[in-house]
């Protein structure tokens, strides 16, 4: 008996969102939907991993659900706007 699957969305918003279909999905279940890709990357762009307090994330991840964005949208627009206010 096969168990009932969900199909693979046809495009994902962003990486979160494809982050958690995948979190919550096994590829192996989808192997003979998934087809051989050949991609490139140029990659310009560095990004540092820096621990945030968990207060600080949660108070930002809360901000981010109500605007619509990421939390790392929502973190690097303060500490740019604060950096630019400390100069």
């Amino acid at each position: 008996m096969s168990k009932k699957r969900d199909t693979i969305p046809e495009h994902f918003n962003n990486a979160e969102e494809a982050g958690e279909f995948w979190d919550s999905h096994s590829s192996a279940d989808y192997w003979n939907e998934m087809e051989e890709k050949e991609i490139e990357f140029d990659i310009r762009k560095r990004t540092f991993l820096v621990p945030v307090d968990s207060r600080i994330y949660l108070l930002a991840r809360k901000q981010a659900e109500a605007e619509h964005r990421t939390v790392e949208q929502i973190i690097n627009t303060l500490l740019t706007q604060e950096l630019i206010k400390a100069k």
